[in-house]
């Protein structure tokens, strides 16, 4: 019998592409680590702003520098990932990618 848990995380790899200083884009990617939020709790979330504040668990493979220049963590390195443009479109398109990705039919 297939076993369906329903409280799982998994790990993503998120690609993700800035504009720096002067002009060019820089490529990098980072491990999100990601919690299922079941469809009941998702249809109420305006944007993907919100999805990731229920969903990012944790990250890897990134340092964002904080006021003081030393790396955030924690909390503080979530917050500052969701709240970058270009940071949370990529997380949140990775999210919902693997979730669909994973799930299309197999010939």
């Amino acid at each position: 019998m297939f076993k369906l848990n329903t409280n799982r995380t998994f790990k993503q790899p998120v690609n993700l592409t800035i504009v720096d200083e002067n002009g060019k884009d820089q490529k990098g990617s980072f491990t999100a680590n990601f919690k299922i939020l079941p469809h009941s709790e998702a249809i109420d979330l305006p944007d993907d702003i919100r999805l990731l504040d229920r969903v990012l668990v944790s990250v890897e493979g990134i340092e964002v520098p904080g006021e003081d220049g030393q790396p955030l963590t924690g909390d503080e390195l979530l917050y500052a990932l969701k709240n970058d443009p270009s940071a949370s479109v990529a997380l949140a398109n990775a999210y919902q990618r693997s979730i669909i990705k994973k799930n299309l039919p197999r010939n």
